[in-house]
C-alpha cells in the first residue's frame, strides 16, 4: 500500500511538472535559487546571491525534493535531466537529475535555461530519453538512457523529440534524485529552486533539496 501511495504521488508530480517546464522555457531567468530565510501561509522569503526574493505559492503549487544519487543510479532506459554547456564532440554536464519512472517524459524538449544561475540568457534546457554513449550555452537535458561508456567523465547518449545529443558527465557533477514531496519541505533553511509562474502568481512548482542537498538544477 505505500508503494501504491508513493507511486500514486509521483505521478500526480509528473502531471504538474509537464506544463511546469514548457512555462519555464519561456523565462529562465525567472527561477529563484536559494535558502528559505522566512515562510508565510503564501509566502517564502529566499535569500539568494543577489538578495532577498518573496516567493509567492499556493494550493496548487508542485513540491518534490531531491536527495544524493551516484553515476550508478544513471542506467539504460534510465530518464534524466541534465544542465550542460557545449563541448568540442560532446557537451558537457554541469549537474543530472535522475528521474522516477512515472515522471519519465517530463518536459521533453529543448529550451532556454538559467545555468550559471545569474548569468546572461545563454543556456538552454533539453528535456529527452536517454540513449546514453561513450560565447558558451548551458543545455537542460532530460531523457532516458540507452547506454554509458566509463572513465573519469562518462558519456550519455540522450534522444528526445526532434533530435538527440551527447553529453559527457565529469566525475565532480552534481547527481541527484527526484523523490515526491510535500509542502511540509518548504521549512526554514531549505534550499530550493523556484519555477516562475504568471504575472506575480503563485509559482507552479518548486524543487527542495534534503538531506542536505543545494539542487543543482
Amino acid at each position: 500500500m505505500k508503494n501504491l501511495t508513493n507511486t500514486a504521488r509521483a505521478l500526480a508530480c509528473a502531471a504538474i511538472i509537464l506544463p511546469v517546464a514548457a512555462l519555464a522555457a519561456g523565462e529562465p531567468d525567472q527561477h529563484v535559487r536559494g535558502t528559505i530565510s522566512a515562510i508565510t501561509a503564501t509566502t517564502l522569503t529566499v535569500a539568494t546571491p543577489t538578495g532577498p526574493v518573496n516567493v509567492i505559492f499556493g494550493a496548487k503549487t508542485a513540491v518534490v525534493g531531491v536527495v544524493p544519487a551516484t553515476a550508478a543510479d544513471i542506467k539504460p532506459g534510465t530518464f534524466i535531466g541534465t544542465a550542460n554547456v557545449p563541448g568540442p564532440g560532446a557537451a558537457r554536464a554541469l549537474e543530472v537529475v535522475v528521474f522516477p519512472k512515472a515522471m519519465a517524459g517530463t518536459g521533453e524538449g529543448d529550451y532556454a535555461w538559467d545555468l550559471p544561475a545569474g548569468g546572461k540568457k545563454t543556456s538552454t534546457m533539453t528535456n529527452g530519453t536517454v540513449a546514453m554513449s561513450g560565447g558558451k550555452h548551458s543545455m537542460m537535458t532530460n531523457a532516458t538512457v540507452k547506454s554509458m561508456s566509463g572513465g573519469t567523465m562518462k558519456s550519455v547518449m540522450l534522444t528526445y523529440k526532434g533530435g538527440s545529443k551527447t553529453v559527457s558527465i565529469p566525475d565532480n557533477a552534481p547527481i541527484v534524485r527526484v523523490v515526491p514531496g510535500t509542502k511540509a519541505l518548504l521549512a526554514k533553511g531549505a534550499h530550493i529552486v523556484a519555477f516562475p509562474g504568471k504575472n506575480a502568481s503563485a509559482v507552479p512548482f518548486i524543487v527542495v533539496g534534503e538531506k542536505g542537498v543545494v539542487p543543482p538544477m
